[in-house]
């Protein structure tokens, strides 16, 4: 992730997004802006992919930093509605679920 103070460059999440991300806590710490995660080549998204998310989202929201995703595939957005976690909705740019989960 670039440093520039103001700007994001998006983090690629490459190939599947699965158990094994011990960098939350190194990418909320050393960001000096929002996070932008690109899943253009993200392939598959695991149950362990989803927590790594929700926990990056939870511990980016208490510094005050918000986690955006952007070119997300329709199969990993699919995956993304049916948790219905709405820090991860959030972030994929849909409005907040917590009067309920909404298709």
């Amino acid at each position: 992730m670039a440093k520039a103070k103001g700007k994001t460059e998006p983090v690629r999440i490459l190939g599947s997004l699965d158990k094994g991300k011990d960098d939350v806590d190194r990418l909320v710490a050393t960001s000096e802006s929002d996070i932008v995660l690109d899943f253009s080549a993200c392939t598959f998204m695991s149950v362990d992919g989803i927590e790594w998310l929700e926990e990056l989202a939870i511990r980016a929201e208490s510094k005050g930093v918000k986690v955006r995703f952007e070119n997300i595939p329709p199969a990993i957005y699919k995956v993304f509605k049916i948790s219905h976690i709405d820090c991860i909705l959030k972030a994929c740019g849909a409005p907040s679920t917590a009067i309920g989960p909404v298709c």
